[in-house]
Formats: structure tokens, C-alpha cells, sequence
């Protein structure tokens, strides 16, 4: 059963996918901003309680991007779909992120 880490994982495509890939029973390791507002992801993780875990994730923050990294150090992770979007200078790309910019 592959491990797979969504970002911006509370609406919209992060959404989707995170209950499609807890319905063919993935562990879905779900990243949002603020995990005090789960908008959908609330009843997506009660039909699947087993499958998904949420961390909280801005992709936008040093900090907080190394603390998930903390918490997750050591798991494997098979599959990451960095959904969440990012608004930045046209230089950057998903290989070379420009985060102060």
C-alpha cells in the first residue's frame, strides 16, 4: 500500500485526489495550511479514518516546510503531488523553487 503526500490537500483537486486515492486504500499523508479549517477534507477522512493522516503545511514558509520535514524524517513516501499553489516570480520552477521571491 504506497504512502502518498498531498498538499493542499482540503479543496479542490488536492481534494479529489486525496479521496480517491484513500478509496483504493493508499495511506494519504494530507497537507493543509491550517488544519483548524478542513473545509471537505473533514468528511472525506470520516469515510476513510484509516487512510488519511493531515499535517499541517505552508508551502510558502521555510519553517514550516522544515518542520513537516521533521515530523515525517525517516517514512517513506512513494508518490508527493504538490498541489498547492504558489505565486512567484516566472524564473522558478517545481525543481527550483525561488521562495523568497
Amino acid at each position: 500500500m504506497p504512502t502518498i503526500l498531498i498538499s493542499g490537500a482540503n479543496r479542490g483537486i488536492g481534494l479529489a485526489l486525496t479521496e480517491a486515492f484513500a478509496g483504493r486504500a493508499d495511506r494519504v499523508i494530507a497537507t493543509v495550511r491550517n488544519p483548524d479549517h478542513l473545509e471537505g477534507l473533514a468528511a472525506v477522512m470520516a469515510r476513510f479514518p484509516d487512510a488519511i493522516e493531515v499535517h499541517r503545511l505552508d508551502v510558502t514558509d521555510r519553517d514550516s516546510i522544515a518542520a513537516l520535514a521533521a515530523r515525517l524524517a525517516g517514512r517513506p513516501i512513494d508518490v508527493l503531488i504538490n498541489n498547492a499553489g504558489i505565486f512567484g516570480p516566472e524564473r522558478q520552477s517545481s525543481l527550483d523553487m525561488d521562495f523568497d521571491g
